[in-house]
């Protein structure tokens, strides 16, 4: 009796790999869901080289597949994230109601889960019967490293060492293990974790509790609320403006941001 055919699993290092390379999303096209393609073909030489593999989505894999090969190391050389500096796609999911897990606590039909002063950090509402997400991960000045509106994903490549992309499930990485933020949806209950700056002040929600400066919050419920964690009035505004400063004394790139947020100028204010 013949046995099934059973290639093994692409390495978990090389899929990260390919990620980064071509920016975490196809590198033709830059769509955020990606198959690892071989170039030179597995059935030619049963290797997982990363030099010789690419991140494609479905439907330019098998157009990609049928070119000759110099071709598609061309795509490889050339992302289209990379080529662009950011990542865009959608976070795709099926969810009809606004019950959502943030940092082991439960908000349920509260649209505004977590704000800074005026400013909304984590927000959902229903459209259309679907549920839509909004989200802001700062760093301490208030730059915006990853915005999620409406479950449309922004960043700019740079901000992240890997992000990983699929259905239900969005996972942005500063490095090996720290984990800037976690999106899964794949079961009921929606889950979101991660780390947000706020100003000064750094917000951890975890996955069985949310740590604000001055107090830990763990499996509560708000319901039918407003808005479930506010930090700050309502008034002033949530961060200061740049000092003024003299155009021909403009901070060097790498100099410290004249804000005192901690951030080089490129990575602050001096941000393109």
């Amino acid at each position: 009796m013949s046995k099934g055919y059973s290639r093994q699993a692409t390495p978990l290092s090389v899929e990260r790999q390919l990620r980064q390379e071509a920016g975490f999303g196809c590198a033709k096209c830059g769509h955020p869901y990606v198959e690892y393609h071989h170039i030179v073909p597995f059935s030619e030489d049963e290797h997982f080289r990363p030099e010789d593999m690419v991140a494609l989505c479905g439907q330019c894999h098998p157009m990609v597949a049928k070119w000759q090969r110099d071709r598609q190391y061309e795509v490889k050389r050339k992302p289209f994230n990379i080529s662009n500096g950011m990542f865009s796609g959608a976070l795709e999911f099926d969810k009809r109601d606004l019950v959502f897990k943030v940092g082991g606590n439960w908000y349920d039909n509260t649209p505004v889960i977590l704000q800074f002063f005026n400013k909304p950090i984590i927000a959902c509402s229903i459209e259309e019967g679907q549920a839509k997400v909004s989200l802001d991960l700062l760093d301490p000045s208030g730059r915006s490293l990853l915005k999620v509106v409406n479950n449309e994903i922004t960043f700019r490549i740079d901000d992240f060492w890997d992000f990983e992309y699929a259905h239900n499930l969005a996972i942005a990485r500063y490095g090996s293990r720290d984990i800037a933020l976690r999106m899964d949806f794949r079961q009921p209950e929606a889950i979101i974790v991660g780390k947000i700056w706020l100003g000064e002040q750094k917000i951890i929600l975890g996955k069985e509790e949310t740590n604000l400066p001055n107090a830990t919050l763990r499996g509560g419920r708000t319901s039918h609320c407003g808005v479930g964690i506010q930090i700050g009035d309502l008034i002033s505004p949530p961060w200061p403006s740049p000092p003024q400063t003299d155009p021909q004394l403009k901070p060097r790139r790498n100099a410290p941001c004249p804000c005192r947020s901690g951030l080089r100028f490129k990575r602050c204010h001096g941000a393109v």
